[in-house]
């Protein structure tokens, strides 16, 4: 039914667009081709004609004398001329152009004089072009016509001028040829409505065989097919818009499987979020309600104990609140790096600074190893800050008493700094270290953390456009690696 409805809609249209296309053609076409032949008629008129009033001229010359001529004489050569030619109107003119004597059909003329521009040009024209002089008995009107100069005894005393095509002559003229476009326009609409019919036709089945795989193509996606595409053959017009849906149909999909797989993110942030704060949440509940019902009976170190837990419960709460909206934020792109010249030697050491006295609480060691060279690097101090402390936590968490964390700043690479901090605690097991930078992803029994400190880790790197990376051996140490670049020189 669709096929069918486009087809006659473009049989419609190139129907149309081909019939009003060939009859304008045919239209100019017969314009040109009467206003040639009309245009050649009057050429060949006037040249074969051209010397009419010389040779008149050559009869009547000796019959002067002293200027003087007579009447009679005049008009029997006048019209003699016009027996021989009757299409012909002769006029004898004085030397400035008023009319002397002239023999036209029915002897109207309506002109005292003719303009003299026309004829000076006619006789002084070796190109024998089109010109075109008065019509005497047609005021406002134009004729081809001959002429020729009256000379006596080396004194112009007059004009020999002859129009070529009488009115007689122009309207027979007229209606022939009005009657031959007439039967010759019939004809040509006959053979162009034909032509424009096969031509509209064979237009419609050629454009309609290409546009069916598109039609088939874009029908298969919209019912659901989205791994249905148009065969492009070549580069045509109409390929090009199989070529574009194509395109099209890619990005769709591409959007359509990123959606899901965001929609699966969602589902597993839900059921993690929902995991991860149903035992804080329920732990400050119980305990809360132990204290509301103990408040009479229990002594001041158990209401200390039970505040305690509700406090540390309340702080893991808050903690996994924040890294869930800073994640949020850095997947979203609505944290935006604001890279400034630093130096990264002072930022690691006021860090492993800070952590010192944690550090020897448990027993373990922080150590600095920064090259003397070390040039600036550009970076978000904050977000870099951020990372360091999140691997710094990573490092403490999985250390015991006696072993070290170690941050080392190398600036080997060209253009490049460096960043290392590397534990000798317990290690990854080689099959968990792929899934460590994954969002809850809690290795070695870690019940504490939130799973989403390398997570962040990972995203802030990838904002500096970076990675890094992670090398671990069971029972022996980790090792995390990243670079920052340098910062440029400024002026």
């Amino acid at each position: 039914m669709i096929k069918s409805k486009i087809f006659n809609r473009l049989y419609l249209q190139v129907s149309a667009i081909f019939l009003l296309v060939l009859i304008l053609f045919t239209a100019i076409t017969l314009y040109i081709s009467v206003q040639s032949a009309t245009r050649y008629n009057i050429e060949v008129n006037q040249r074969l004609n051209r010397e009419l009033a010389p040779n008149m001229v050559d009869v009547i010359q000796p019959l002067m004398k002293n200027g003087v001529i007579s009447e009679e004489a005049i008009a029997d050569i006048m019209h003699s001329m016009m027996v021989i030619n009757p299409i012909v109107e002769v006029y004898l003119l004085n030397p400035q152009g008023k009319i002397l004597k002239y023999v036209a059909p029915d002897k109207v003329v309506k002109l005292e004089e003719v303009n003299l521009a026309p004829i000076k040009e006619f006789l002084n024209d070796p190109e024998h072009s089109i010109i075109y002089g008065d019509d005497p008995r047609n005021p406002g009107e134009f004729k081809t016509f001959s002429a020729a100069r009256v000379i006596e005894n080396e004194k112009l005393t007059g004009y020999i001028y002859i129009v070529l095509a009488s009115q007689e002559y122009v309207s027979a003229s007229q209606a022939v040829i009005s009657s031959y476009i007439l039967g010759l326009s019939i004809r040509s609409i006959i053979i162009i409505l034909i032509i424009s019919a096969l031509v509209g036709l064979l237009a419609i089945w050629f454009i309609t065989s290409r546009l069916n795989p598109i039609i088939r193509g874009i029908n298969q996606f919209r019912n659901g097919n989205l791994s249905a595409r148009i065969p492009v053959r070549n580069e045509g017009e109409l390929e090009r818009i199989g070529l574009v849906f194509n395109q099209m149909a890619d990005t769709i999909e591409s959007n359509i499987q990123e959606l899901k797989g965001v929609d699966n993110l969602r589902r597993e942030l839900i059921s993690n979020v929902s995991h991860d704060l149903r035992t804080p949440v329920a732990s400050i509940q119980g305990y809360a309600e132990t204290l509301m019902l103990k408040k009479d009976t229990a002594s001041k170190e158990e209401q200390q104990k039970y505040l305690e837990i509700i406090w540390k419960s309340c702080s893991r709460l808050k903690k996994l609140v924040e890294e869930l909206f800073e994640l949020s934020k850095l997947e979203t792109n609505q944290i935006k790096p604001s890279p400034e010249p630093f130096s990264i030697s002072e930022l690691v050491h006021d860090i492993a600074g800070k952590y010192r006295i944690l550090s020897q609480k448990k027993g373990v060691s922080i150590n600095t190893v920064i090259d003397k060279n070390v040039p600036l690097v550009e970076a978000d101090i904050s977000l870099i800050d951020r990372v360091l402390q999140n691997l710094i936590d990573n490092a403490l968490k999985f250390c015991k008493e006696g072993d070290t964390v170690n941050i080392e700043i190398d600036p080997k690479k060209q253009d490049w700094v460096e960043v290392k901090v590397a534990d000798s605690g317990q290690g990854i097991k080689q099959e968990d270290l792929p899934n460590v930078f994954q969002r809850y992803y809690k290795g070695r029994n870690d019940h504490g953390s939130t799973g989403l400190g390398l997570a962040i880790v990972q995203k802030i790197i990838e904002l500096h456009r970076s990675q890094i990376k992670v090398f671990s051996q069971y029972g022996k140490g980790t090792t995390f690696v990243f670079d920052l670049p340098v910062a440029t020189a400024v002026s």
